[in-house]
């Protein structure tokens, strides 16, 4: 299943949706602004995976749900790190000595 519209598309829809202009989505990805403007005009064929992950994170998305693979804007797995939990409680989490 593929949503309709382009990759373009979606990554402008989903700056709008959040009230950003390109040059605040420049300053939160680290992507120049220009570079973001021939993004969201289909200027550049093939964008990069690093870019795609930029905004991906930016957005709070999975890259899929930015190309357009699934409806789901959730990504499925998170970097442990980004929970703030200390090494102890990831350890027995994953040996299974804490449970939730």
């Amino acid at each position: 299943m593929y949503l309709p519209g382009t990759i373009y598309e979606r990554i402008v829809d989903l700056r709008i949706s959040r009230g950003w202009s390109q040059k605040k989505l420049s300053e939160i990805t680290g992507i120049v602004s220009s570079q973001i403007s021939r993004i969201e005009t289909g200027a550049i064929e093939h964008i990069s995976s690093d870019i795609l992950i930029k905004l991906a994170k930016a957005f709070g998305v999975s890259v899929d749900y930015i190309l357009g693979l699934t409806t789901v804007s959730t990504p499925k797995s998170y970097d442990i790190s980004e929970l703030g939990l200390s090494d102890c409680v990831v350890k027995g989490l994953v040996i299974g000595t804490i449970d939730v």
